[in-house]
């Protein structure tokens, strides 16, 4: 089924987690292999398996006629025909093979080889978590919590959640966590979520492992640091980029207790030579200040650009303070005022401040001076010299250009309205 088969989590917020007793209860998980694994049977076919395999099929063996049906699909030794893979997953599935009922759900669900038919995937995923298969029950699960085709239903959600968690499947672990945390169909209980989380994440869960690290780095769960190190540690291991890059935040944060800046440069670097944006600008920050490496302003303009050019905003600041200087190469003011304006436009008032000096240095061009103007009125709340600034600058502007900058002062403030940093 492609990577139209990948299981969709809901979201899970910072936990909140005493729960209910399950009202479903998987069966012993049936001997057989599930949908997902016979996808991968199906991809691996050779020539010299196909023939064995369609005569298994055309003797009704539902294993055989199911991952045929998942063949057909993807493509593999046979032109894709998903109208075929369906007819062959409805005759395995007619005998209560557990992997063809949750592939039909999915052909449902997503309109493969028929127009998508939520009701009908509802129906197919409850015969196979019925049968024991906990994919189908969170499938099923997340199609009641999200709503798709369905009514939203948390307390539906909750129950085939809890169920699939039961039976030890990881994302239902991580998404009952959630619902714990949101009080969606169960009580609210911090313990319980946490209790999830930390099932999912022993099982390799990346979200989990994430979510974990955050509530202990959180002042109102005891900001166990040392928790947390732990677990990002373990997902930066896997390789996880947002990991790395969290551990190399926690290891420049004075606040946190954990200064060690050659450590967070090893974990900036890994997650920027993944070119994760937020990686790539610890990493220039760190160069562009010698933290854990030696001052080095051709290597901060490299990182620094890269995640500028990704939209990193505090890149783009940094970076325009580069260019404005000439610090790493050549003084460029017009790349000074284009990272300074995306960066202003961000809601950064010391972008805003400077780009305001920067244009109403140009005092012959009336344009600029009215922009000027407008970025200064704006960092006037957050950079205290710009205040005077702008008054100095009112002085050579005429009524209609003072009003003209007013109203996109307004304009402005209407746009982009107050934010929380995710520097």
């Amino acid at each position: 089924m492609s990577d139209q088969l990948a299981l969709e989590t809901v979201s899970a917020a910072p936990p909140k987690l005493n729960a209910l007793p399950p009202t479903r209860v998987l069966p012993s998980a049936p001997i057989q292999a599930n949908a997902y694994a016979l996808l991968d049977n199906a991809r691996a076919l050779t020539i010299s398996d196909l023939d064995s395999l369609e005569a298994k099929a055309q003797a009704g063996d539902p294993q055989s006629e199911t991952t045929l049906a998942l063949a057909y699909h993807a493509g593999t030794l046979l032109k894709m025909n998903d109208a075929e893979a369906l007819r062959l997953l409805q005759q395995a599935a007619s005998h209560g093979f557990v992997a063809a009922e949750e592939a039909l759900a999915i052909f449902c669900q997503s309109g493969f080889g028929m127009p998508p038919d939520k009701k009908q995937a509802v129906s197919w995923y409850t015969k196979a978590a019925e049968h024991g298969s906990s994919d189908a029950a969170t499938n099923l699960a997340l199609m009641y919590s999200t709503g798709d085709g369905i009514a939203k239903d948390a307390s539906q959600a909750a129950t085939w959640f809890r169920a699939a968690a039961d039976a030890g499947d990881a994302t239902a672990q991580l998404n009952l966590a959630a619902l714990y945390h949101r009080g969606e169909g169960l009580p609210q209980d911090d313990t319980q979520a946490t209790f999830w989380l930390s099932k999912a994440a022993a099982q390799g869960s990346l979200p989990a492992m994430l979510e974990l690290a955050r509530w202990d780095l959180s002042p109102e769960h005891g900001g166990n640091i040392d928790d947390a190190i732990l677990w990002l540690k373990k997902a930066a291991d896997l390789g996880n980029a947002t990991a790395q890059t969290e551990l190399g935040d926690i290891f420049v944060d004075k606040k946190l207790g954990r200064l060690d800046y050659s450590q967070a440069v090893e974990w900036y670097r890994k997650a920027a030579e993944q070119g994760q944006r937020e990686g790539q600008f610890g990493l220039g920050a760190r160069y562009l200040f010698g933290q854990g490496v030696p001052q080095n302003f051709d290597e901060a303009r490299n990182w620094l650009t890269r995640a500028a050019n990704l939209g990193h905003p505090y890149a783009q600041f940094l970076l325009a303070k580069l260019f404005e200087s000439g610090q790493g190469g050549p003084v460029d003011v017009a790349a000074a005022e284009k990272y300074y304006n995306l960066a202003a436009n961000f809601g950064i008032a010391e972008a805003q401040y400077r780009l305001g000096l920067l244009l109403a240095a140009d005092r012959g061009n009336e344009v600029n001076l009215v922009s000027a103007y407008k970025w200064l009125v704006l960092a006037d709340d957050a950079v205290k010299e710009s205040a005077a600034t702008a008054q100095e600058l009112r002085k050579l502007l005429a009524p209609a250009q003072i009003a003209q900058a007013e109203h996109e002062v307004d304009e402005w403030r209407t746009a982009h309205p107050p934010r929380h940093s995710d520097r």
